[in-house]
């Protein structure tokens, strides 16, 4: 593109030329290692989330349990386990807990007399150093007779 007498010598030559490549593949060695370094920590951060995902739902179903067992014993229906209850044996719930407090309270509104119970469950899974609760309410009322 220019003449040929634009360019100094020393540069035309290729032994002057050398160590070129060297950057360039330095370069991209760089760029691929720090590539490589942030898929790495985000497989990392992904597998972490999915852990905590599925033992919280396995925390959550056992404080599904909590309080079906609390409603259950509180009417009636058939449920004689204590508060704290460990699963042992259910596939799913391994390492996992259950909580559950009953409050009662009465109430008065003219000449009806109601009972009012609130009814409280905590879930609780545990694998290795990750503990994950899943807490669940529910209020429920009755006329007295």
């Amino acid at each position: 593109m220019y003449p040929r007498y634009f360019i100094p010598n020393n540069m035309a030559k290729p032994i002057n030329q050398r160590g070129s490549m060297l950057v360039i593949a330095l370069f991209v060695i760089i760029v691929l290692g720090l590539l490589g370094l942030t898929m790495t920590r985000l497989l990392s951060s992904s597998s972490e989330t999915i852990i905590h995902e599925v033992l919280g739902q396995r925390a959550l179903n056992a404080s599904r349990a909590g309080i079906n067992c609390a409603v259950a014993k509180q009417l009636g229906s058939g449920c004689n386990v204590l508060s704290p209850f460990t699963f042992v044996g259910v596939p799913g719930l391994e390492n996992c807990l259950f909580k559950y407090e009953i409050g009662e309270t009465a109430v008065q509104d003219g000449s009806k007399n109601f009972t009012h119970w609130t009814f409280n469950s905590e879930g609780q899974c545990t694998v290795g150093n990750t503990n994950v609760t899943r807490n669940i309410y529910v209020d429920a009322m009755l006329e007295v007779e």
